[in-house]
């Protein structure tokens, strides 16, 4: 996969695109960066023209201080978009992802094809400990300064099964945290998100907003032991959200794309052929 870089709203913006057919755009979560999707891309390429990009201050992404508001994430969603001439797009997100996807589909519904949602973030209060605890100045910097030495722990909380977290994703999130912009970037957007006490009230409101202007068919999709955001934002998710549906993996935790890439694969496969064209037949 080859890197590339465009401009957008001032902020040159990493992505990666692959295959051909239907476009669906990738949006990864908190911290994270556009090889979240390694374990997605290679299952939708033969049939789906993948993008998959750093979001501003994460990967390889320059920042972009107007993302990190509700409103400015979905403008930054638009705006890719415009610079890479996708007049309309599948759009799977992951996280904090998750909610960006759906802020934007809120926004521009007519310009959304179809809506994955992976565990999506901002529908209701309910947050990790951890998370909370990282949004309080100078707890969250020596938090979040572990990534650096010990990855793999960091990584552990949003698997269930630590046993199945992959190398490949360890090394990526330490190179991730050497960045100092990535970690000023995420302590940012996590307390403009939330505080010691869950998610801010306004984020909700601004999400769940939106998702009720969703017109595309959407998935959501939820691992049964996420120890970051609880299961019944699912639910919460497939209410507000016109026609969704709620499918729940189990026995993984926050990152079913990761901890169970088969399980969710299939599943996002057999939803974008209910919905887009050309199709797979897929068997889950």
């Amino acid at each position: 996969m080859t890197d590339r870089y465009i401009e957008v709203m001032g902020a040159r913006l990493r992505y990666r695109s692959e295959g051909r057919g239907p476009n669906v755009l990738l949006v990864h979560g908190l911290g994270a960066s556009l090889e979240t999707w390694n374990w997605t891309i290679p299952a939708l390429r033969d049939w789906y023209a993948t993008v998959a990009v750093d979001f501003p201050g994460f990967g390889q992404s320059e920042v972009l201080d107007s993302a990190l508001t509700p409103e400015g994430a979905a403008r930054v969603v638009l705006a890719f978009m415009d610079a890479l001439d996708l007049r309309t797009t599948a759009i799977i997100g992951s996280s904090l992802g998750g909610a960006i996807a759906t802020l934007a589909a809120g926004t521009a519904p007519e310009r959304f094809t179809a809506v994955v949602l992976a565990d999506p973030g901002g529908f209701d209060v309910g947050l990790s400990p951890l998370l909370r605890l990282q949004t309080v100045r100078g707890l969250g910097e020596a938090i979040t300064s572990l990534a650096k030495f010990a990855p793999r722990r960091t990584l552990g909380f949003t698997f269930y099964d630590p046993r199945r977290i992959p190398d490949e994703l360890v090394d990526v999130t330490r190179e991730n945290a050497k960045r100092a912009v990535t970690g000023r970037t995420y302590l940012r957007a996590l307390r403009i998100a939330a505080t010691l006490h869950g998610v801010r009230l306004e984020q909700i409101y601004s999400v769940r907003r939106a998702a009720a202007r969703i017109t595309a068919p959407t998935l959501v999709v939820w691992g049964d032991k996420d120890r970051v955001i609880p299961l019944d934002q699912g639910k919460v998710a497939v209410e507000t959200i016109p026609g969704a549906r709620l499918l729940v993996i189990r026995g993984v935790g926050h990152l079913p794309l990761v901890e169970d890439a088969e399980a969710f694969n299939g599943a996002v496969l057999t939803f974008l052929s209910q919905t887009l064209h050309p199709a797979p037949t897929v068997v889950v």
